[in-house]
């Protein structure tokens, strides 16, 4: 979920779209463990110029009322999570893309931190970039997922939501992470 070292809350580091890519984990003189990313790949012209990728379309907002959150997405770079706004890993679903969403963002006030307050049954809505909104319900709340804990970015065979957040500032710590399904 992070490299050892970073300052930053950031997403799960070295997973990808293709089930085929791996994370390379490789011991260090220290002994804490070393990963290597695959590369990001950068948007089709077609996919720059319409804002929908292969993957579903695109979400510009994220919503979930009951715990007053309400921020930009933007495309993350899957290690930082950028300052007011919630980041989407590269490489995963988007809404309709029948597959993983994931999202990550900082554990700060008017930010993700009141994740740590989400129960089953709270509504998450995209705001899309095609001005459509698409509704997911939160099915699962783990509060404290190790930080190592990889299978969590990785494609799905449904479409599912999965939103993810902080617990502390050391880059071991575990992770908060949310699950919710498309709603009915």
């Amino acid at each position: 979920l992070d490299r050892p070292g970073r300052a930053g809350t950031p997403a799960i580091a070295g997973a990808s779209a293709a089930p085929t890519d791996l994370l390379l984990v490789t011991p260090a003189p220290s002994g804490t463990p070393e990963f290597s990313l695959p590369p990001v790949v950068a948007p089709s012209p077609s996919e720059a110029a319409t804002g929908v990728p292969s993957e579903g379309i695109r979400a510009k907002r994220i919503r979930i009322e009951r715990l007053a959150i309400d921020l930009p997405i933007v495309e993350g770079d899957g290690i930082d999570a950028p300052l007011g706004k919630a980041a989407h890993y590269p490489g995963t679903a988007w809404p309709g893309g029948g597959s993983n969403i994931y999202i990550y963002g900082h554990a700060r006030k008017g930010m993700f931190l009141s994740l740590w307050e989400a129960k089953v049954g709270d509504e998450v809505i995209f705001l899309l970039v095609d001005g459509t909104e698409r509704t997911y319900v939160v099915t699962e709340v783990l509060p404290r997922v190790p930080w190592n804990a990889v299978h969590y970015i990785e494609p799905t065979p449904t479409e599912q939501l999965t939103l993810q957040t902080s617990t502390s500032y050391g880059p071991t710590a575990p992770r908060f992470i949310v699950i919710a399904l498309p709603k009915s």
